[in-house]
């Protein structure tokens, strides 16, 4: 069944905020439970400081397995995933612009070949996951297929800036051309470098929340969830790996405003559907996040920095399995929601007649 989003009509600025750790004025809802958000605020906390030592996020990585048949072929900040088959295989996610042929390298490092791609899934239409999907399409020939609200930024061509960033700079009199107010704080940044930029392609296949892509043997459902753009897609799918099948899902994207009056993409009927979604879904034995910073092996490890946690993760594919990660993350973004929207609501002014 198809469902489509509720979207907020005010535009403006995006700024992505981390649970309350000092405040407990919000309770979690249930199934969670305290230790439920106790975990979840420890794990937002330790993905922040963890985002901070990437530096480069485009710069090359090593390919690996993640475990079965998902492989990591992306780059320092994550961003690319493949999903393999005998019949074909799926790349979730291509990456900036300026790192197709990393991808393409890493990919055939592992052994595969790009032709065998049969679909490239794209999370959003911001440059770091879109960047080089024209180069990888070109060179797999395989569908690209995207959350439907995002296709038309994927298929424009240019460099392209959120309308809330582009609102908000002209509304200060600013050059929009610089997107100084967007979601990924200001620019230019090292981290950040060419993120809005890509080549347009032609987008395969609009996808809608519920649907599915299949491979061969491999399926994958998508889910949709504004708030990064207009229809952030996650694919939550099945790996195999030692005669158990794991519950593995790839989110995209955590994005909860200070003010939710002022995101195109954002309503609390929308949220609280992400929420339900996010509920059919437990328990999450692999959980990806699109950037490496976010995912359930890194988290699952109590100290260490980014290099050193990669490299543990690497010897030791068991750290990616641990249903609290998700768990708690959900937790603790619906506590923030909930503690965020009474704060707006107390201090809105009343529109006048």
């Amino acid at each position: 069944m198809r469902t489509v989003l509720l979207v907020a009509a005010v535009f403006a600025s995006v700024s992505i905020v981390a649970p309350a750790a000092q405040s407990r004025a919000t309770r979690p809802r249930a199934p969670f439970t305290e230790q439920d958000l106790e975990n979840g605020m420890r794990f937002v906390r330790t993905s922040l400081e963890v985002r901070q030592q990437i530096g480069n996020f485009s710069a090359p990585a090593e390919p690996f397995r993640i475990m079965g048949n998902l492989y990591f072929v992306g780059v320092a900040n994550g961003e690319s995933y493949l999903l393999t088959s005998p019949q074909g295989h799926i790349l979730l996610g291509a990456s900036f612009e300026t790192t197709g042929p990393i991808v393409e390298k890493n990919i055939q490092a592992l052994g595969f070949t790009l032709t065998d791609i049969k679909a490239i899934l794209l999370n959003h239409y911001h440059g770091d996951q879109s960047g080089a999907v024209a180069y990888l399409k070109d060179k797999s020939g395989a569908q690209v297929m995207a959350g439907f609200g995002d296709v038309p930024y994927i298929e424009r061509p240019g460099t392209v800036i959120a309308p809330s960033v582009a609102v908000a700079e002209a509304a200060r009199g600013a050059n929009t051309a610089s997107p100084s107010l967007s979601l990924f704080g200001p620019f230019p940044s090292p981290q950040f470098q060419g993120i809005h930029n890509y080549q347009p392609v032609k987008v395969d296949r609009a996808l809608f929340d519920g649907d599915t892509v299949t491979v061969g043997p491999l399926k994958v459902t998508v889910f949709l969830s504004p708030g990064h753009t207009a229809t952030p897609a996650s694919w939550f799918f099945s790996v195999r790996d030692g005669g158990r099948d794991y519950r593995t899902l790839e989110w995209c994207c955590w994005e909860l405003p200070d003010d939710y009056s002022r995101n195109p993409y954002i309503s609390e009927a929308a949220v609280r559907h992400t929420f339900a979604t996010l509920r059919t879904l437990l328990p999450i034995d692999i959980y990806l996040e699109t950037g490496s910073y976010g995912w359930s092996g890194i988290l699952n490890q109590r100290s260490g920095t980014f290099q050193e946690r990669m490299a543990k993760l690497k010897n030791n594919p068991s750290l990616w399995v641990n249903r609290d990660v998700f768990r708690g993350l959900t937790a603790a973004r619906e506590a923030s929601f909930d503690e965020n929207l009474a704060k707006w609501r107390s201090s809105a002014t009343p529109p006048t007649q």
